[in-house]
């Protein structure tokens, strides 16, 4: 186990399997649309232009570099965490206000949210592989990565 000290932008504490991709996701584009009313699909990403197409982002630990798209990036991530089919932390480069007013007025208005970390050097994805259980605590700013493959 080692630990990576990022910034905190919400609070909270999240653990589960990293899913790790060094592309941008479009939350509109990638999770919302005809599928994602679907219990059990709301989590998938139906963006076909994605590496992380198909895949389930639900309890895991998103690492991503940044947000791109629209204004509704904020309300598709409140919803995913509203019907429990979130992300247990999010690790971005570039938090985006959009993307972290979801996971903030999820925590106000439902009293339920999510950690988001930021975390701005590139050494991210050395630190962190998709499948790496990986711990958040969005209080302290720290991600805990547990990965039996390599020692870093």
């Amino acid at each position: 186990m080692y630990t990576i000290k990022g910034v905190a932008i919400v609070r909270g504490f999240g653990s589960g399997p990293a899913l790790v991709t060094r592309k941008p996701i479009n939350f509109a584009a990638a999770l919302a649309g005809v599928s994602s009313i679907i219990p059990g699909k709301r989590g998938l990403i139906h963006d076909r232009h994605h590496e992380l197409f198909k895949k389930n982002i639900t309890n895991k630990v998103l690492v991503f570099p940044t947000c791109i798209g629209s204004t509704f990036t904020g309300m598709v991530l409140m919803q995913l965490i509203y019907k429990r089919e979130a992300p247990a932390a999010i690790i971005i480069q570039n938090a985006d206000t959009l993307l972290v007013s979801g996971a903030v007025l999820s925590e106000v208005w439902f009293n339920y949210g999510m950690p988001i970390i930021q975390y701005q050097e590139k050494d991210i994805y050395d630190k962190i592989h998709t499948g790496d259980k990986v711990e958040v605590n969005g209080d302290r700013g720290e991600i805990n990565v547990y990965s039996s493959y390599r020692q870093v």
